[in-house]
Formats: C-alpha cells, sequence, structure tokens
C-alpha cells in the first residue's frame, strides 16, 4: 500500500460535516476483542470510523464539531506507551493524529468523557449510531446528565440521530480513488479463481483449494479477506452459506467458489461454478447456462435510470423460463413468476451493494419504491440455481402474491407473526406436489460479478474471470502455477 494519503479522508470530512450541521457528531472505532488470555480476535477497523478519518489504531473515537471555532474534527486515541509499542506495534499517540491524520486537536481516549461533556453544550443533536454495547451508555448517560444545563440557560442535545443515513448515501457513490482501490481488489480476486480453476482436481479437500486461492490474496497484497471463503463441492453448493470447506471432492462434482479479497478498504465478491474435473455434465451444463443467461440478463439491467430491482426482475424471468423448460416447475412462465414458484430453486436476491463491506451501506427503496441507480454505485449480480440432493418432491402452492406486501408484513407485524400469517393462506391455497427431475438434484450453481454503474450503462470490474463454459472448461485444463502435495 502507498503511503498515507490525507486528501480523500479531508474531503469525505467536510461533505459529512455539512450534513451535519449544527450538530456533533460521535464515531467509534472498532475495539480489540479478546479471543483468550493472551491473543486478539484480528482486528479490523470500522467501516465508518475509517471512511472518515483513514486512522486504523483499535480503540479511537472521531468527534465531529462543525460549529466550534476551533476544534472542528477530533481524535481521542491511545497515548504513546514505549513498552506497549515494543510488544504490539507503534501508536500515532496525540502528535500524529494531528500531524498525519489531520484532526483539528487529539487528546488520549481517557479524556473523551470530559471532552464530549464540553462539546455537547450547545448543541442541538448528537449524531451517534445507538447499538454499540458498552458505549451507548457512555453517551445517552452525557445527554441525561446535560439536561440539567436547560434549567441554567444551556442548549443540550434534544435528539440523538442516526448518521447512519448520511454516512450510507456518502459511501455509496465511489469516488476515482475509491474505485482504483475497488478495481484492484476485483483484480486480484479475479486472479484468485482463475487459479483454483488450474488447481482443483478430485481427490483434494475444499480447504485446499481454498489455500490456493487465498494464496493468491495474500501474495498480491490483500492483507484479508472481504468475507469468509465459501468453498462447497457437489452437495455442500446448495447451502447458501455453507463455511466448512472440509468435503473430499469427488469425480463428477461441481466446485462452487464464492470468496473476495479486501484491498485497500474495498471487498470484491466473487462466485464462480466450474466442474472439479473439468468438464460439465449435460445436467451440470444445462442449468450452468440457464443461470449464465440469467447473471448477463441482470447485468444488462444494471443501467443509470434504471431501479435497483430491475436487474432481479430480468434475472428471475430467465431463471423461471429456464425452471420451466427443464420441467422443474408445475405451472408455466407467467404463472410460476406470479406465484413465485422459482424461489423453491432460487431463494435469495440478485444482488447487493458492494464497497467497503461485502453487503455494503445504502438504501434499496427510497420513499417506498425501488431506488433509481447512479453512476459511481458499485452492485454484485448473482442469480443461482440450487436443487437439493434429498429432496425428490417439491411442494408448489397455487397462491399469486406480493413479494413488496409481504416485506411490509414482516416489517410491520415481526417475522413470526407474519410467518403464522403466510402459512394459514398456504393451508388455504391448493397446492401441488411435483418431482424434481432426478438428473438436476444434487446440482447448485451460483455466477457472481461486480458491476460498476456508470454515465454510459455498466462495467464489469471483475471481467476476465472465467465465465461461460467454454472460458471455464479451458481455465479448468490448465496447469496450476502452485505445486500440489
Amino acid at each position: 500500500m502507498s503511503p498515507f494519503d490525507p486528501a480523500p479522508f479531508v474531503e469525505r470530512r467536510q461533505r459529512f460535516a455539512a450534513a451535519i450541521g449544527d450538530g456533533l457528531a460521535i464515531i467509534p472505532g472498532a475495539r480489540e476483542i479478546p479471543r483468550n488470555s493472551d491473543v486478539n480476535y484480528e482486528f479490523r477497523q470500522a467501516s465508518d470510523f475509517f471512511f472518515l478519518t483513514g486512522f486504523e489504531e483499535p480503540d479511537a473515537v472521531a468527534v465531529f464539531n462543525p460549529a466550534d471555532a476551533k476544534e472542528r474534527y477530533v481524535l481521542f486515541v491511545r497515548p504513546r506507551d514505549r513498552e506497549m509499542e515494543i510488544w504490539n506495534g507503534r501508536r500515532a499517540g496525540v502528535e500524529g493524529a494531528i500531524a498525519t491524520y489531520g484532526a483539528d486537536a487529539a487528546y488520549t481516549i481517557d479524556r473523551l468523557d470530559a471532552k464530549l461533556r464540553e462539546y455537547m453544550v450547545d448543541r442541538p443533536a448528537i449524531f451517534y449510531k445507538l447499538g454499540s454495547g458498552a458505549f451507548d451508555g457512555r453517551v445517552t448517560r452525557l445527554v441525561g446528565d446535560l439536561r440539567a444545563a436547560r434549567a441554567r440557560g444551556f442548549a443540550a442535545p434534544v435528539r440523538i440521530e442516526d448518521p447512519g443515513p448520511i454516512l450510507n448515501e456518502l459511501r455509496l457513490r465511489r469516488s476515482p480513488a475509491e474505485l482504483a482501490r475497488h478495481r484492484r481488489a476485483c483484480e486480484i480476486s479475479r486472479d484468485a479463481h482463475i487459479e483454483a480453476m488450474r488447481y482443483a482436481r478430485p481427490g483434494l479437500y475444499e480447504y485446499q483449494v481454498q489455500a490456493a486461492l487465498e494464496y493468491v490474496f495474500r501474495v498480491n497484497g490483500s492483507p484479508r479477506n472481504g468475507y469468509p471463503s465459501i468453498v462447497a463441492s457437489g452437495p455442500n453448493a446448495c447451502i447458501l452459506h455453507y463455511s466448512e470447506n472440509n468435503r473430499k471432492m469427488e469425480d463428477g462434482d461441481l466446485l462452487l467458489i464464492d470468496a473476495g479479497c479486501e484491498w485497500g478498504y474495498h471487498s470484491a465478491d466473487i462466485t464462480r461454478t466450474f466442474p472439479v474435473n473439468g468438464r460439465f455434465t449435460a445436467a451440470q451444463r444445462a442449468v450452468y447456462e440457464i443461470v449464465l443467461r440469467a447473471q448477463l440478463a441482470g447485468v444488462a439491467a444494471a443501467r443509470p435510470g434504471s431501479r435497483y430491482e430491475a436487474v432481479h426482475e430480468a434475472a428471475r424471468r430467465v431463471l423461471t423460463e429456464g425452471l420451466v423448460a427443464l420441467g422443474a416447475l408445475p405451472r408455466g412462465v407467467e404463472d410460476s413468476l406470479a406465484m413465485h414458484h422459482y424461489r423453491e430453486f432460487y431463494m435469495h436476491g440478485t444482488g447487493h451493494w458492494l464497497g467497503m463491506d461485502v453487503h455494503d451501506v445504502g438504501d434499496y427503496r427510497i420513499d417506498r419504491k425501488s431506488r433509481v441507480l447512479e453512476p459511481g454505485m458499485v452492485l454484485t449480480v448473482e442469480p443461482g440455481l440450487y436443487f437439493d440432493p434429498e429432496r425428490e418432491t417439491a411442494t408448489f402452492h397455487l397462491r399469486e402474491y406480493s413479494e413488496e406486501e409481504a416485506w411490509e408484513r414482516r416489517l410491520r407485524l415481526g417475522a413470526a407473526a407474519a410467518r403464522k400469517i403466510e402459512d394459514e393462506e398456504k393451508a388455504k391455497a391448493e397446492k401441488i406436489t411435483h418431482t424434481v427431475p432426478r438428473e438436476l438434484r444434487g446440482i447448485g450453481i451460483r455466477i457472481e460479478d461486480d458491476v460498476l454503474i456508470t454515465a454510459e450503462g455498466c462495467d464489469v470490474l471483475t471481467a476476465g474471470t472465467p465465465k461461460t463454459v467454454a472460458e471455464v472448461e479451458r481455465a479448468c485444463a490448465e496447469p496450476s502455477r502452485l505445486p500440489r502435495l
């Protein structure tokens, strides 16, 4: 990584400060979490905190006070400590927080409560995201204490607001500098998936392919995965968030890999599915081609001015057409879409926002309508089909319903109450038990790319990762660059 560049963070802080006006924002960084008596879990800075500060040390807090004459941006950090730095690495300290990271002022973390009390006087609103455990009590206690100041004629905070909506929108649209980091994460991840295709073969374990993939991440400078790698062979590919990665792969298996590295605090997210022995069977190829057509339809729908949901609608129609053609659904395409029968084999959405976090921040709907895609947004496009190996038949209820209304009911009533109503509606509906074609059972396929919305259309950031049947089989036939045990 290049030396620290403060410029992007200055610009982000300016936009954030303008949005909170005369409020006071408190943004805690991530804390070190003990794994046992002498070891912590791997540390990764909180995304919102890093987005605004670029500061990677744990146990720090950023305070934004735009109305203050001098201390508009303040960092609270661990003090310099020679003995601790010998054991655990250098600290920036108060001096570094100002000189390197651009704080107007900096204090040691033990002074946080006293300074917050000082800053809160005359501030009408506190921007703080509730839900941070012990830190919540610190903020609410200070707000409560300052209520007494009102009797003395001082203004005191009358509300606590979530800074999330402001930060989410700032993070949703990428700057050129952010895109450069995101592209690098995608390039490394692309190369890792190609090496996994070369490396896999019958008789190896899933974790061995995972090691080959993640070796490419690390050797290219990625400090960590964007999320735990899914390396799912055979029937495991039908488990959406499979994580064990310990099965011995067999001849004839498909291998689904959902993995992406992080680089510069930006995550890639790629899924590819390929035959362990290098050649698709006829049934595997038939399903794969359907998923590929759906994925390409989803990418084609990702355009500026289009609704976010258009991507899912395009993909699910192609998947439904394919399922009908395969004999997996009991009704025609239009009925299967209206009754959402495709969800028996495609139970997730077609994508999500992608950025500093793999499931990144940002609203998908504005005023209850699917939001319009804009240049600078990055999303995944990832349709799939999954046929449980142990499921010989599927039961389909003949009832049309709106997914949008179903989601609203869950939000208003809660999951349990909504599920009870849905079960009652299903019980009243006619149903069909349909045989799942034997040749499809055990096949799980997902294809995922990362897509940037541009002014002209879209840019597939993960282009070059083998995707067509011919490209995948060609990559599988290439010799691995890594030794096998």
